[in-house]
């Protein structure tokens, strides 16, 4: 097998893996309660309540277009949302930083090489323009 088609379905697992986990914490942030959310140190408790749920419902859409990375022709938007979600997971590092929890920074850090690598294979797979083969 090419080191292409390994590398697309490494990048293919991996985005399904992430809009899994991106599902999770976003219907999390989304729908439970504040109480809920400060027992597991949620980020988005530094924002105003509505800003905190509208981070979840925009993580619970872009985990459905990281799916998208399974059809080649949705690949540039998945590759969007994982750009966006590498936005979002730098937002949650300060904010874990500043609220002197660095012990999640980790888990922010291997989320942002994640999602890099599947919009970096989704780039380089990339036609260039007028290339219709």
């Amino acid at each position: 097998m090419p080191v292409r088609s390994l590398l697309t379905v490494l990048a293919i697992v991996v985005a399904t893996l992430l809009a899994a986990f991106f599902a999770f914490v976003g219907y999390h942030k989304a729908f439970a309660s504040l109480a809920e959310l400060a027992q597991h140190r949620v980020w988005t408790l530094a924002l105003p309540e509505w800003a905190g749920r509208a981070v979840g419902w925009s993580e619970l859409l872009l985990a459905a277009v990281l799916l998208g990375f399974a059809l080649p022709r949705l690949r540039l938007w998945a590759a969007g949302a994982a750009l966006l979600l590498i936005i979002n997971q730098c937002v949650a590092a300060a904010v874990h930083w500043s609220s002197g929890e660095g012990d999640a920074l980790p888990q922010n850090a291997v989320l942002v090489l994640l999602l890099g690598l599947v919009g970096l294979v989704a780039w380089l797979q990339q036609k260039p323009m007028g290339e219709t083969s």
